[in-house]
């Protein structure tokens, strides 16, 4: 949420320049275009002013500048993300996860916080399969068991892992 504000605080910078007190009030803003739908509802439009009136009279070139520099510093920037179903453990019941895939690691996300809940190293995988439903991964002795999710995209899955192992490999 604090990340957010802060990239809104950059946004509103560029769209609207210097902040003026008079005009950026509460009720100005459509949170809807500044904030991911998950955080409109926590009344962030006096957090997204604060981050607002930090920018001073930053350049609209020196604000983009920054928000591109602060979505390169989030630990999920770059990451392929794909929308799977895993089962929880000692229930029946499956839970929307994020899958991430980057250049050095295969990552679960909460679907929700987006916050990383557990990395593997692409050097730690042993095999993977894809069925036209589900994705597993094997880490050999890394891990017991396999990690397996349900997912119509373990194709895709499977294509982006083999070609950044490939990658690895020619290094």
């Amino acid at each position: 949420f604090d990340k957010a504000c802060e990239f809104a605080g950059f946004q509103c910078q560029i769209q609207f320049g210097p902040h003026n007190e008079q005009k950026h009030k509460p009720g100005f803003l459509d949170l809807k275009d500044f904030l991911p739908k998950e955080y409109i509802k926590q009344k962030g439009e006096r957090k997204i002013f604060m981050a607002h009136k930090n920018c001073g009279n930053m350049s609209e070139i020196e604000a983009k500048v920054r928000y591109v520099k602060l979505a390169r510093s989030l630990k999920t920037y770059g990451v392929s993300f794909f929308l799977v179903k895993e089962k929880m453990k000692g229930k029946n019941k499956l839970v929307p996860r994020l899958l991430g895939i980057t250049k050095e690691c295969v990552m679960r996300v909460d679907e929700k916080t987006k916050e990383v809940i557990q990395e593997w190293n692409l050097t730690n995988i042993k095999r993977w399969a894809a069925s036209p439903k589900s994705f597993t991964l094997d880490f050999g002795d890394y891990q017991d068991g396999y990690y397996s999710v349900q997912t119509t995209e373990g194709e895709q899955i499977a294509q982006l892992i083999a070609g950044y192992i490939d990658i690895i490999l020619k290094k």
